[in-house]
């Protein structure tokens, strides 16, 4: 494919994505899509079979890209037992400031944001989409974490507790703190506030000079 095909086929993406996220996949037809960037809706048809074909490219380009961004973030604790020994040795600003970066752009980086939003309201409606919600904004981030804890206390640098409970406890402001944003983005510092004093609390109860 083409440079100039290339650039047209993502912004046709990325222009669904946006109407996707803001009305939802069944209010929003190719020919609004089509509209909405300026084409005929059989220019669409160049790059997409339908409008569930254009659905499941964006959510195979939201895998790759989400793989990538946890990658660049250093949190893929589980699948990188390294990383685990990176983070023991971070200061608390730094694990403070590595939380904030995750919640910046889970929460309001743009494409992120609309892929969750998306997934947020498409969850009732399609099985694979709540499956893929859960794995990445639930399951994953406890998972992570809980790898993570284990290793410490292990190695006698976290109090001794259940990995598992310690990993919700950690994480649950982060989301609950996502979907007041969603709802309020004005409550941005307020949350990132918030999220900092769990943080270091936590830091502070939990780890081990």
């Amino acid at each position: 494919m083409q440079e100039s095909e290339m650039n047209t086929r993502q912004r046709y993406l990325m222009k669904a994505l946006d109407l996707f996220s803001r009305r939802g996949f069944d209010a929003v037809s190719l020919s609004d899509i089509a509209e909405a960037v300026g084409v005929s809706r059989p220019a669409l048809y160049k790059h997409f079979k339908s409008k569930r074909d254009l659905l499941d490219v964006l959510f195979a380009m939201s895998d790759k890209g989400f793989a990538e961004r946890m990658e660049e973030l250093q949190v893929n604790f589980d699948e990188h037992p390294e990383k685990q020994r990176e983070f023991s040795s971070l200061t608390v600003d730094q694990i403070v400031d590595r939380t904030r970066e995750l919640f910046l752009h889970t929460a309001f980086d743009d494409v992120p944001r609309q892929f969750r939003q998306l997934m947020t309201v498409e969850q009732f409606h399609m099985p694979e989409v709540a499956e893929k919600y859960n794995y990445r904004y639930v399951e994953r981030q406890y998972e992570e974490y809980e790898a993570l804890f284990r290793m410490l206390m292990e190695e006698g640098k976290m109090r001794k507790a259940d990995p598992e409970t310690l990993a919700v406890t950690f994480m649950s402001p982060f989301i609950v703190m996502l979907g007041v944003c969603d709802r309020e983005p004005e409550k941005k510092d307020e949350a990132l506030e918030l999220i900092e004093k769990h943080v270091r609390e936590f830091c502070e109860n939990y780890f081990l000079a």
